[in-house]
Parts: structure tokens; sequence; C-alpha cells
């Protein structure tokens, strides 16, 4: 914030004064993002239009490096980008969950959202140290598991497991698990 102040030449007070908190700026601030975000074509098959939905969203917001702490609070939200939860819930109910449902499948998805997002940020952070700093699956050895057979036996795949991994495919899995929920929790 007193950086913020000093940019703009004014006191950190009179910021305080508009926003008390660092969150609700930062709803300010990505409230007026949003309203700049064009609604991506979604697909008709509510399936479908759940994945879209989840995938844009991580990848509009990893534009933003400094968003995942803000949103990782639950503090702040944003009017406009309020569209998302509203066809995230009708896609949902057009599966056949109820709201109550289908706001717990928005809820996990948020959850695997900012998971996405503090993972993408940290590979970046990763990634660009000189030189890159290895992963704990590089660290370890096969002797230091000889109490975890399993993991021991996986642990030379793991790089490739690693760089398998793509989040389209991801939010699929999750989203094909929430909706064979719907039809098992009736």
């Amino acid at each position: 914030m007193r950086r913020l102040a000093d940019e703009l030449g004014t006191s950190t007070a009179a910021i305080y004064h508009h926003f008390p908190t660092k969150a609700a700026l930062f709803t300010v601030i990505l409230g007026a993002l949003a309203d700049e975000l064009q609604r991506p074509e979604l697909p008709d098959a509510p399936r479908d239009r759940l994945i879209a939905i989840v995938c844009y969203l991580v990848d509009t917001l990893d534009q933003l490096p400094w968003v995942a702490d803000i949103l990782v609070t639950g503090q702040s939200f944003g009017r406009s980008a309020m569209w998302m939860l509203n066809e995230f819930v009708d896609a949902a109910t057009d599966l056949g969950a109820t709201d109550r449902k289908a706001g717990y499948m928005y809820f996990t998805v948020w959850r695997f959202v900012v998971g996405e997002l503090m993972s993408r940020r940290a590979a970046r952070t990763h990634h660009g140290t000189e030189p890159a700093q290895p992963y704990w699956s590089d660290l370890i050895t096969t002797d230091q598991l000889t109490d975890f057979p399993t993991v021991a036996r996986l642990l030379p795949q793991w790089s490739d497991i690693r760089a398998e991994f793509h989040t389209e495919t991801a939010v699929a899995d999750v989203i094909d698990g929430l909706v064979a929920s719907i039809t098992r929790n009736r």
C-alpha cells in the first residue's frame, strides 16, 4: 500500500480511507479487469460448458500472477465475473444437480483453480532460477523410501507423470467425478 501511495503521490491513509484492506482494493481492481474481459463462446453441452468455464477461469487468472494470494482468502469477488458462477450453476443444474450441489461443485473446482494457479506460479518461480532447482522427486532416493514401496516403484516415472499433466484433462476428470456424484447422491 505504501508503494502504491508513493506511485500515486498520495498518503497510505488516503488509500486506506477508500480501501480499508488490500482485499478491498484488489476486489475493485479485479472487478475492473473482469469488466474488460470478453466472455468466451461456451459449448452447448452442459459438461463441456463446465470444463470450458473452469479452463477459462484458470487461464484468465493465470495472467495475473498476484491474484492467487488474494483469491485464496475468499474475501474478494467481482460482480462482473459473476457470470461464470451463474453459467456454472446453470450447466450443473442442467445435468441434474440441485442448486446446493451445483454450489458445492463450484466450490470444489474453485479450490482446484486456486491450487492450479499457485502451482503454476511456483513452477514459473522454480524454473526461473539459475540453476533450476530440483523437485523433491529429483532429490529423494529409493533407499529413503524403503518403508514406502509403492512410492519407490513410482519414483522413476514421476517426472514423466508430472510432464503429462494437462490442466484441461485434469479439469475434465474433476468435472466427470462431480457429475457422477450427482446421480450417486440422489
